[in-house]
C-alpha cells in the first residue's frame, strides 16, 4: 500500500467524522428553518448511524467482489453528493435523503477503507492513523462549521465538505491499493460461525460492541448533565474538542502497537480500566468529574477502537474469512450498540436517574472484561506460525 494510499484512506476517513462532527451545532438552525420538532431532530442525527446499521455488511461484500479501493472511491463520491444534497436542501425529506447517502457513504468506508488498512502491504499502525483522522475531525468540525454558519450560512461548511471529499477521492483514485490479495470468499453466514469459533475474532466483536455503546452513549448523557451543571454550549463544546485531542494522541500511541493474537487480554485491561472510569460520575455528577471522564474514556476507547479492527483482521485470515467481510460485521456490531445506546439511556435517564446509566455501563464493561479474559486462549503452534507470517511488517520510513 502506498503512502499516498494512505494518506487518501485516512483523508476518507477524516471526511466521513467531518460530516458526523459538523452537523451537532448546525442542529439548532437546521430545526428552526426547518419547523423541526425533537423527534424529527433525534432521527436527523441518527440516520447516518442507521444507514451503517444497514449497509456496513454489504460494503464488505461489496468489496470482496469489486475490491475494497473501488468501494472506498464510492464512499468518497457519496460524501460529496450527500454534502452537496444537505446544502441545498430546503425541506426535511430532502436533509434526510443526504444524510441517508452520508451513512452508506460512511458505512462503505470504515469497512472498505479499513479493509485496505489492514491489507498485508499496509504498513503497521494504519488503523490508528485513520482514528486519528477521525478524531482530528471531531475536533475541528464543530467550531468550523459553527463560524462559517454564523458568518455565512448553514450550506458553507457542507459545500466544503463536498470540495474536500472530491479532492480526497482524486487523491484515492490515483493510488494503489497493494498486491491483489486471494481473499476467501466465505459468505456472511460462514464468516459469523468462523467469528463464533475464532478468538481473536469474537474478541474483535465484543470490544467494537462496547466502542458503539460509548459512541451513542457518551454524547447524549454528558452534555445532558455538563448543562445541568451550569456549563455553558461553548465550555461543553471545548470539554468534548479537548477529549479528541487525547483521542488523537492515544491512536498516536497505539500506532506504535503491534497487535498479536493474545491482544484480547490487552483489551480486557483497557475495558476493565473503562469500567473503574464510568464508577467517576456515579461517585459524583459534579462538572469535574464528567469532564474527567470524558477524557480518560477518549484516551482508552481510541485504542481499543484500533485494537477490535486489527485484531479483527488477524482473526479473520487465521480462521480464514474475507477481510472485507469480517469488517463488514464488525461495522455492522458497532452500529447497533451505536443506535441502541443512546434509546435505551434515554429511557434509563428519565426513569432512573443519571448515576443509574452510568452503573450499567460500569457493569457492562466489567462483564465484557471478564468476558475478554475467558475467552483469551493461546494458539495452537499451527495458528503462531500462520500469526507470524500475517503480522504486517514496521511502518514504511
Amino acid at each position: 500500500m502506498s503512502r499516498s494510499s494512505l494518506l487518501a484512506v485516512c483523508g476518507l476517513v477524516f471526511c466521513a467524522e467531518l460530516g458526523q462532527s459538523m452537523l451537532v451545532p448546525l442542529l439548532p438552525g437546521i430545526g428552526r428553518d426547518l419547523a423541526l420538532g425533537p423527534a424529527e431532530t433525534g432521527v436527523l442525527l441518527s440516520l447516518a448511524t442507521l444507514a451503517t446499521l444497514v449497509t456496513a455488511v454489504p460494503a464488505g461484500l461489496l468489496a470482496e467482489r469489486i475490491g475494497a479501493l473501488r468501494v472506498s472511491l464510492a464512499a468518497g463520491v457519496l460524501f460529496a453528493v450527500a454534502a452537496a444534497v444537505q446544502a441545498v436542501a430546503t425541506d426535511f425529506p430532502t436533509l434526510l435523503a443526504g444524510r441517508a447517502l452520508f451513512g452508506v457513504g460512511f458505512a462503505a468506508i470504515w469497512t472498505a477503507g479499513v479493509t485496505l488498512l489492514t491489507g498485508r502491504d499496509a504498513p503497521a499502525g494504519a488503523v490508528a492513523a485513520a482514528m486519528a483522522a477521525g478524531g482530528l475531525a471531531h475536533l475541528v468540525g464543530p467550531p468550523l462549521s459553527g463560524v462559517l454558519n454564523d458568518a455565512v450560512d448553514r450550506a458553507l461548511p457542507f459545500w466544503l465538505l463536498a470540495a474536500a471529499a472530491t479532492a480526497v477521492t482524486l487523491l484515492a483514485a490515483t493510488g494503489s491499493a497493494g498486491r491483489p490479495q486471494r481473499a476467501p470468499t466465505l459468505g456472511v453466514r460462514a464468516a459469523a460461525r468462523a467469528a463464533g469459533g475464532d478468538p481473536a475474532l469474537r474478541s474483535a466483536a465484543v470490544v467494537i460492541a462496547l466502542v458503539g455503546v460509548l459512541t451513542g452513549l457518551v454524547p447524549l448523557a454528558v452534555p445532558l448533565l455538563l448543562d445541568a451543571e451550569g456549563l455553558s454550549s461553548g465550555a461543553i463544546g471545548w470539554a468534548f474538542a479537548a477529549s479528541s485531542l487525547v483521542w488523537v494522541g492515544a491512536s498516536a500511541v497505539a500506532a506504535r502497537v503491534r497487535v498479536r493474537a493474545d491482544a484480547a487480554g490487552a483489551a480486557a485491561a483497557g475495558v476493565l480500566l473503562l469500567a473503574a472510569v464510568a464508577l467517576l460520575p456515579v461517585a459524583t455528577l459534579a462538572a469535574p468529574a464528567l469532564v474527567a471522564f470524558v477524557m480518560v474514556r477518549a484516551a482508552i476507547q481510541a485504542p481499543l477502537s484500533t485494537l477490535s479492527y486489527d485484531l479483527g483482521a488477524l482473526g479473520a485470515r487465521t480462521a480464514g474469512v474475507a477481510i472485507g467481510i469480517a469488517m463488514g460485521l464488525l461495522n455492522l456490531v458497532w452500529a447497533a450498540g451505536a443506535t441502541a445506546a443512546p434509546l435505551l439511556g434515554g429511557v434509563v435517564l428519565a426513569a432512573a436517574g443519571a448515576r443509574w446509566v452510568f452503573v450499567l455501563l460500569a457493569l457492562a464493561c466489567a462483564v465484557t472484561a471478564l468476558g475478554l479474559r475467558g475467552r483469551t486462549a493461546a494458539p495452537s503452534r499451527a495458528g503462531r506460525e500462520t500469526v507470524r507470517r500475517l503480522e504486517p511488517g514496521p511502518a514504511a520510513p
